[in-house]
């Protein structure tokens, strides 16, 4: 199985607007440092940065390129679509989704979703109880390829639940046992100005020990330091309130 992972990621932010070039860690921004983590998979083959061809998105596409990585640019507005194509045009089987508002997706776990699906027949896979914004989402690349042949919608922004209320795919939701990192009530996704004050505290923190910013040693910071995760708490009822706005499941808006 050849497996890959795309950063889906695009310059059109309305709540926060130029979030994904943000500064953020030593000489990078957002995008940078998300690309950076991403190619200390294990598992995956290839990292793609995808993203649409609108002209605005081009700027990512020069990132991407700086940081000798590929880029794919597909639909503006139909992601299932570009995430088909890109997984088409690099020949792989299975794909991580990973949104590019999530800096501190875990590697470790997207490795082992990788994993798991080389040994078990998913047509999505993700790990249910990390914090928001954690997680990597598993897509066959045979059942992108079947659900974009046959949908009821165009625009895909949020698009779990096509696969999960569809009873022709198989969902897997894996359960993290260690209690240090199964923290779902911690919010790891870059949303509002409160996000990004949470990411820099904590990456500024670990650059100030010497440390990595694996997803463990993030989890071991924030265990120190349990008053970062009280940065961005309240705005998580806003950003439920945002999903509640949509009909789609909560999660899977890469």
């Amino acid at each position: 199985m050849r497996a890959g992972i795309l950063l889906s990621v695009r310059e059109k932010a309305t709540r926060f607007p130029g979030k994904v070039l943000k500064p953020l860690g030593s000489g990078t921004n957002v995008t940078q440092f998300l690309l950076r983590r991403l190619q200390r998979s294990a598992r995956a083959e290839t990292v793609i940065l995808a993203t649409s061809d609108d002209p605005r998105d081009q700027v990512l596409c020069e990132l991407a390129g700086r940081e000798q990585v590929s880029a794919f640019c597909g639909s503006a507005d139909d992601k299932l679509l570009r995430y088909r194509d890109a997984a088409m045009a690099h020949n792989l089987d299975f794909v991580i989704i990973v949104d590019g508002d999530d800096p501190f997706v875990s590697v470790t776990h997207i490795d082992r979703i990788i994993e798991y699906a080389n040994g078990e027949d998913a047509d999505l896979v993700m790990f249910a109880n990390l914090p928001l914004g954690a997680t990597g989402f598993g897509l066959r690349t045979r059942a992108l390829e079947a659900i974009c042949s046959n949908r009821p919608e165009m625009d895909t922004e949020v698009w779990g639940n096509l696969f999960r209320e569809n009873p022709e795919y198989r969902c897997v939701d894996l359960a993290e046992d260690d209690e240090t990192l199964a923290r779902p009530e911690v919010r790891m996704t870059l949303d509002y100005p409160e996000d990004y004050i949470f990411f820099s505290q904590i990456v500024a923190g670990l650059e100030k020990e010497g440390k990595g910013s694996g997803f463990e040693e993030i989890m071991d910071y924030l265990a120190r330091h349990p008053e970062v995760i009280e940065v961005n708490r309240a705005v998580q009822e806003a950003y439920e309130a945002h999903l509640k706005k949509s009909t789609h499941t909560e999660g899977t808006t890469a």
